[in-house]
């Protein structure tokens, strides 16, 4: 039985993440082509590695956007924007963010926001949690919770998890974890505290998730003294055309 129910939920998580790329790209937001494609397919495919176990092929998808975004959908999808992609000025950073919204998928915080909804909706409906609401009683409408991504609504703590499991992340797959501070540094004066994730509203301060990252790094030197806080080497990420530029999907 347990088995099942796993199985099942992975289904569930696969449904979830097809109907978030069908929505995205009904409203023309995926990006097919990208010189960027190259690198971010690169980070995405060391940073799933270090990720695994997991049970669907990882897909990393540029979308658009002028203000940096970037957002992880169960099922395996995580989406980063064009105007992040413009702001990321080394591999390390992007590969930070990459891997912050894979931290999310592992540890399984869309799909916990999800199942809260589902007994919300069995229970009272889901009217006072989403954007709006439909269906008959006692089923959830993915349709309409998609609409407005209330679903990636990350409280605090979520997000601080996600911080830290995107640094190890990263540095398991070769990237400085101090690209998280790095980027996190450079959306502060673009910005101010809002961030790299738009859809969050109850995010934590860029400045104190700054400090909690430097308090994770000195609690465990085996894993991160070896790295180095300046940041150097090319500016920029680089980039690639032809035909490697496209979106290539995985098990879609």
């Amino acid at each position: 039985f347990a088995l099942s129910a796993r199985a099942d939920d992975h289904a569930q998580e696969q449904q979830i993440g097809q109907q978030v790329y069908n929505d995205q790209r009904s409203k023309n937001q995926i990006v097919d082509q990208s010189p960027y494609y190259p690198v971010l397919q690169s980070i995405g495919a060391k940073i799933s590695s270090a990720a695994e176990p997991h049970w669907w092929p990882m897909n990393f998808v540029i979308v658009k956007g002028t203000q940096a975004n970037a957002f992880s959908v169960p099922g395996g999808w995580v989406y980063v924007n064009e105007a992040l992609l413009h702001n990321a000025e080394s591999e390390a950073e992007l590969a930070n963010v990459v891997g912050h919204e894979t931290g999310h998928i592992v540890l399984g915080h869309v799909m916990n926001r999800i199942r809260q909804a589902q007994n919300l909706n069995i229970a009272f409906g889901i009217a006072s949690l989403f954007i709006r609401s439909g269906g008959a009683a006692n089923t959830f409408n993915f349709a309409e919770m998609l609409a407005g991504y209330e679903f990636l609504n990350f409280d605090r703590q979520q997000e601080y998890q996600a911080d830290h499991e995107g640094v190890i992340l990263a540095g398991r797959a070769g990237y400085n974890p101090w690209g998280m501070i790095w980027f996190f540094q450079k959306l502060q004066k673009l910005y101010g505290d809002a961030g790299f994730e738009q859809l969050v509203q109850d995010h934590p301060s860029t400045k104190d998730r700054i400090a909690r990252i430097e308090s994770f790094f000195q609690s465990d030197p085996a894993q991160f003294a070896r790295w180095s806080s300046q940041q150097h080497g090319p500016q920029g990420l680089p980039l690639a055309y032809g035909t490697s530029a496209r979106l290539q999907l995985k098990g879609v």
